[in-house]
């Protein structure tokens, strides 16, 4: 603000009082010579120069010279003549040569005639004006000054001047006007008298000069009174008659390009001449002009300090100056000269002095900025001292680079800790899309990072229910309606239990500034709790009742001896105890499954199923069941703890030889895929329908306890095999049917040979 009101108030004091003139004169002499028209043809000047002085004879010559030079010129039906020779007395010696000289002005038909003014003493001017004899044979007179800048150089002239109520056109102005029949004929004229009062002046008009070697078409006074020139050289034309040579000394300094150091008074008034009949004159700008040309381009310029970068400023000014010089060479088309100066210095000076002020604005931001973030993020070590530690900016700037060094510090260290956290974690703006998402979050959404960022955290946690109740935990909007932290356990759509928090967090200034979630994944823990509530409860009771029955047939063959033989009460006393340790046994081989470091080795897996078949025979003999290899490879390489995975073999193979019918056959195979072996049980026993195959794997539940009460167990068998399958990084399935038997299947990973290779190495 303080930069727009000071440049705009200069430069309006610079366009009003105009103190650089001479700035100005450079900027308008330098655009002359490009945009000067050619000389026109219908122009030709009569010079009075050194030859025609020579043959005459010295200055001045009779006037019955020049009424012959004019009755030459008048043959050829010229447009006009403007006989620029001063005729203000009469001549005494030669009376005769007036008579005829005016005889020939009037057989002319057009001719001009000049006037002039002198000073005779300060603030007394005196007019001259031709002889009334001459002044009456005129077709019109204007005056021939030209307006002198301080440096002497004519610039521009007046179109009209003179004292009040007495004002005359220019000399150029009067030839014009005289061959287009608008001039007034001239009255009867005073002998020439001082005259009290300001001289007036009006339409300055500025002298644009013609470009071209060749200048205007300019004949020899000699030749033309020899009469060697074409018969056609005035014909239709204006003709100026004047003096060009030096000594006569109508000599002025001006600004063409093609006349250096001086030129003659008829060539600069055919210069005006042609502007005249071209109608394209050139006139001084009026103040309020000169204002809205320097004012606008500036105004644009501070309008683009406003919202361009400094390379746009930098364009924006150079464009706003090429417009000024443009429109400013542009003149002859406009036809109004301007003062560029006082725009050129207020656009030549925006740059400079905008970048020392946002350059103190932004050292006086750094040194706070610094501060406050070597406050917040703390001081790194001090760096060496530079040898050469440059100048108070320099200093500045190292002290600003350390101080975002300590910040980046900072933010590395929180993104880095908040990408390696275990929990889903995710940040969100005050809207709450999601601008950072841990490697924990793309994990649980399955999404990478452009899908992730810019996502709605309402839409990604809709699924998310309170366990208690059932209700949204992330509703619609909840992110928008206040400020409230949302905590609490919830279940999503795939069954994971998870605990939700999520906080607003603030930024230096205590507004605002989006949202942290998190979330953590206690399906595993519920799943634990589960599953120690179920133990707590099964060995309350299924625990304790193998102990208390057999304290209560003791108690009871005490209390009635004969109640119970003796075989019977050991035989149930056997089958308790038996049941009891089969429940102890389920729950050390499943804790050892779970918790056992895993030792892997490269194992031949039917070498192992045929092992478990043969630790089975014993059972199998008992329940008369036939057990059988029945489709295998040679060999089928696996990478496998051997004690482990034959535990899980022989609870599979035990349990189908638990519920085989006697004389049925039980078929075992090993078969291969691509990247897989496939590890198969297939009974012919009840079989398991459908809808109960869910709880096959729940710990201490037996589907068959109630129709098959003489299989004995526990419910760990199954949970033990998909515990130690799931440690090898595989899968168990099941295909059953009530009453069609049943196929347990341990899918488990086939290790390629990289694999086989460098477990090898690593056992020898």
């Amino acid at each position: 603000m303080l930069l727009a009101i000071g440049l705009l108030a200069l430069v309006t004091f610079l366009s009003l009082t105009q103190p650089l003139p001479r700035v100005d004169r450079l900027l308008q002499d330098s655009a002359r010579a490009a945009l000067a028209p050619p000389p026109s043809d219908d122009i030709v000047i009569v010079a009075i120069d050194e030859r025609s002085l020579a043959a005459i004879g010295r200055w001045p010559w009779r006037r019955a010279t020049h009424a012959e030079l004019l009755r030459r010129i008048a043959a050829q039906s010229p447009r006009c003549i403007g006989l620029n020779l001063r005729l203000i007395q009469p001549d005494t010696e030669h009376p005769d040569d007036d008579a005829a000289l005016a005889q020939a002005m009037r057989d002319g038909g057009c001719v001009v005639l000049p006037a002039s003014v002198s000073a005779l003493q300060p603030r007394r001017l005196l007019e001259r004006v031709p002889d009334p004899v001459f002044a009456q044979a005129a077709a019109g007179i204007g005056y021939t000054n030209l307006a002198l800048d301080e440096d002497g150089v004519a610039r521009s002239v007046y179109l009209h001047e003179g004292f009040e109520g007495r004002m005359r056109p220019h000399f150029a102005l009067a030839l014009r006007d005289a061959a287009l029949g608008h001039a007034e004929t001239p009255r009867q004229q005073q002998r020439p008298a001082a005259m009290p009062g300001p001289w007036l002046r009006s339409d300055q008009q500025v002298l644009l000069f013609t470009r071209g070697p060749g200048r205007f078409s300019t004949l020899s006074y000699i030749d033309v009174l020899q009469g060697k020139v074409p018969a056609d050289a005035f014909r239709n034309r204006y003709v100026l008659v004047g003096a060009t040579a030096p000594s006569l000394g109508d000599v002025h300094a001006n600004t063409s390009p093609d006349v250096p150091g001086l030129m003659s008074g008829v060539e600069i008034f055919a210069n005006v001449l042609q502007a005249l009949i071209d109608e394209r004159p050139v006139v001084v700008a009026k103040p309020w002009q000169d204002l809205v040309f320097n004012l606008a381009p500036l105004a644009v310029a501070l309008l683009g300090v406003l919202w361009l970068r400094p390379l746009g400023v930098i364009a924006l000014i150079g464009t706003m100056l090429a417009l000024q010089l443009g429109i400013h060479l542009g003149r002859p088309s406009i036809g109004v000269l301007f003062a560029p100066a006082a725009g050129v210095t207020g656009l030549l000076l925006l740059y400079p002095i905008w970048s020392l002020m946002r350059l103190s604005a932004a050292v006086r931001y750094l040194r706070r900025g610094t501060a406050e973030i070597l406050r917040d993020a703390g001081r790194r070590p001090a760096p060496p001292p530079k040898r050469f530690a440059g100048d108070f900016l320099d200093r500045q700037m190292d002290a600003t680079r350390a101080a975002v060094d300590s910040m980046r510090d900072l933010h590395r260290f929180v993104r880095d800790g908040i990408d390696h956290l275990p929990d889903a974690t995710i940040t969100l703006d005050t809207r709450g899309r999601i601008v950072l998402a841990n490697a924990a979050a793309l994990a649980y959404w399955a999404r990478d990072v452009p899908a992730m960022i810019g996502a709605d955290a309402h839409a990604l946690l809709a699924d998310l229910r309170r366990r208690t109740t059932g209700a949204p935990m992330m509703p619609p909007g909840a992110l928008l309606a206040d400020l409230h932290p949302i905590t609490g356990e919830g279940t999503d759509a795939q069954g994971r239990a998870l605990l939700l928090r999520c906080v607003p967090f603030f930024d230096a200034d205590n507004a605002h500034a989006g949202w942290m979630i998190a979330l953590v994944d206690i399906t595993e823990m519920r799943r634990a709790q589960c599953q120690r509530d179920e133990a707590l409860r099964f060995i309350s009771h299924d625990a304790r009742e193998p102990s208390a029955s057999i304290l209560t047939m003791l108690e009871l063959a005490r209390q009635r001896p004969g109640s119970m033989s003796l075989d019977a009460l050991l035989t149930a006393i056997e089958r308790k105890a038996q049941t009891g340790l089969e429940l102890a046994d389920g729950f050390v081989n499943l804790a050892r499954a779970e918790a056992e470091r895993f030792r892997p080795e490269v194992l031949d897996l039917v070498t192992l199923v045929q092992q478990a078949i043969d630790d089975g025979w014993a059972q199998a003999q008992k329940a008369q069941v036939r057990v059988m290899l029945a489709t295998a490879p040679g060999e089928a390489l696996g990478i496998a703890d051997r004690t482990l995975l034959m535990r899980a073999l022989t609870n599979v193979l035990g349990n189908a030889l638990k519920y085989s019918p006697q004389g049925a056959d039980l078929e075992c195979s090993v078969r291969g895929e691509d990247r897989h072996w496939r590890i198969a049980f297939r009974d012919h026993g009840p079989g398991i329908p459908v809808e109960l195959q869910s709880q096959l794997f729940q710990p201490f539940h037996r589907l068959h306890h109630k129709a098959h009460p003489e299989v004995h167990g526990v419910g760990l068998g199954l949970l033990l095999v998909r515990t130690v399958v799931q440690r090898h990084g595989g899968t168990v399935e099941i295909d059953s049917a009530e009453g069609e038997g049943c196929t347990v299947t341990l899918v488990l990973p086939k290790p390629t040979a990289a694999e086989l290779e460098a477990l090898a190495s690593l056992q020898e």
